[in-house]
C-alpha cells in the first residue's frame, strides 16, 4: 500500500492574472518548499485555491508542479470538484503528469448523505489510476466525512488515507487510534498550528499550509514532535503565531489567509500577490503590518533554522 508522511505543504498557485499561472515562480516555489526538507507536495489543496481555478490552470498547475519537483518529493493532486467525471478526468491527468496521488474532498452544492459520499469515493477509488486520500473539510463543504464512512472507505485497496481539516480534536484522535495502524491508512492534520499535538496523537503528518513560506520550520516541529524533543516546540509555535497574528488575520483579526500569505512571499521574492476570484487583495494596512512584521519573522526563522 502506498503511504506518506511528514509535512505535506498545500502549494500556493502562483498566478500571473486570474487566468493565467506563473511556471517560473511555480519552480521557485517547489525548489524552496524542497530547499525546506519538506516530504511532498500538493497541488490544488484550500491554500491552493483549487476550486477558484479554471480547469486549464488546474492542469497546467499540476504538470508544472510535477516537473518542477522531478521526482525529487511525491506529488500530490487535488481533484475535488461537483462533477465526478471532471474529478476523474484530473485523476488521469495527474497520473500522466507523474503524480503520486489524488486528494478529494466531499463534492459541494447538494451536500450529499453519508451513503451517497460513501458510493461517490468508492466509485472514485475503483477508476482512479492513482491511490486516492481523502479530505474531510467540512467548513469549506458544509458536511463532514463521519469516522463509520471512513472506517469503511478504509478498507478500499486504493484509498490509503485521510486529511482531516475539521478541527475537532476528538475526531482525529480517533482517526489516529482506530485506522491508522490497523490498515496502514495514513492520517494527516490539517491546521498546520496543532501539526505537534497531531503527531503525539500518532498522526502521519501534517498538510501545513504555512510551509510555503516558511518550509524549514514546519518540518523541523514535525522532525523534532516525532523525537520526542518538546522542549524545542515552544520555539517553533511562537513563530508560528506571528505568523498567524501578522500574515494571515488583517488589523482587524479578520482571516485573510491565503492574501496575507501571497502577500509574504511576495516579499520573500517567491511569486506575486495575485488571488483568484473570490478572493481580493489584502489592504494597505494589512500590507504594511506583514511588511512590519517580515524582516523579525524571517530573522527568527533563521536562527531556529540554524539551531535545529
Amino acid at each position: 500500500m502506498t503511504t506518506f508522511s511528514g509535512v505535506i505543504p498545500p502549494i500556493v498557485t502562483p498566478l500571473l492574472s486570474h487566468e493565467q499561472i506563473d511556471p517560473e515562480a511555480v519552480d521557485r516555489i517547489v525548489n524552496h518548499l524542497i530547499n525546506g526538507n519538506v516530504s511532498g507536495i500538493f497541488a490544488l489543496g484550500t491554500t491552493g485555491e483549487g476550486p477558484s481555478l479554471s480547469y486549464q490552470i488546474r492542469y497546467e498547475m499540476v504538470e508544472r508542479v510535477c516537473e518542477a519537483a522531478e521526482g525529487r518529493r511525491p506529488v500530490l493532486a487535488g481533484i475535488t470538484d461537483t462533477c465526478y467525471s471532471e474529478s476523474l478526468a484530473l485523476a488521469e491527468h495527474a497520473e500522466n503528469s507523474g503524480a503520486a496521488a489524488v486528494v478529494a474532498a466531499s463534492p459541494f452544492y447538494f451536500q450529499p448523505k453519508q451513503a451517497e459520499l460513501r458510493d461517490w469515493f468508492q466509485r472514485l477509488a475503483d477508476e482512479s489510476p492513482l491511490p486516492l486520500i481523502l479530505y474531510n473539510m467540512p467548513s469549506c463543504v458544509g458536511v463532514t466525512l463521519e469516522l463509520d464512512l471512513v472506517a469503511g472507505l478504509a478498507e478500499h485497496p486504493n484509498i490509503v488515507g485521510i486529511k482531516d481539516s475539521s478541527g475537532d480534536l476528538r475526531y482525529f484522535q480517533r482517526l489516529c487510534s482506530e485506522l491508522r495502524q490497523p490498515r496502514q491508512f495514513c492520517v494527516f492534520m490539517g491546521p498546520e498550528e496543532r501539526l505537534a499535538d497531531a503527531v503525539a496523537m500518532g498522526a502521519d503528518g501534517g498538510v501545513c499550509g504555512g510551509a510555503n513560506l516558511l518550509p524549514n520550520i514546519y518540518s523541523s516541529l514535525y522532525r523534532v514532535a516525532v523525537e520526542g524533543r518538546t522542549e524545542e516546540i515552544p520555539a517553533m509555535h511562537q513563530i508560528i503565531d506571528t505568523l498567524f497574528s501578522e500574515v494571515y488575520r488583517d488589523p482587524h483579526r479578520n482571516m485573510q489567509l491565503i492574501p496575507g500569505l501571497k502577500y509574504a512571499m511576495k516579499l520573500a521574492g517567491l511569486c506575486s500577490e495575485v488571488t483568484a476570484p473570490p478572493l481580493t487583495a489584502i489592504s494597505e494596512q494589512h500590507a504594511e503590518q506583514i511588511e512590519s512584521a517580515f524582516p523579525a519573522l524571517q530573522a527568527a526563522t533563521n536562527r531556529l533554522t540554524v539551531i535545529c
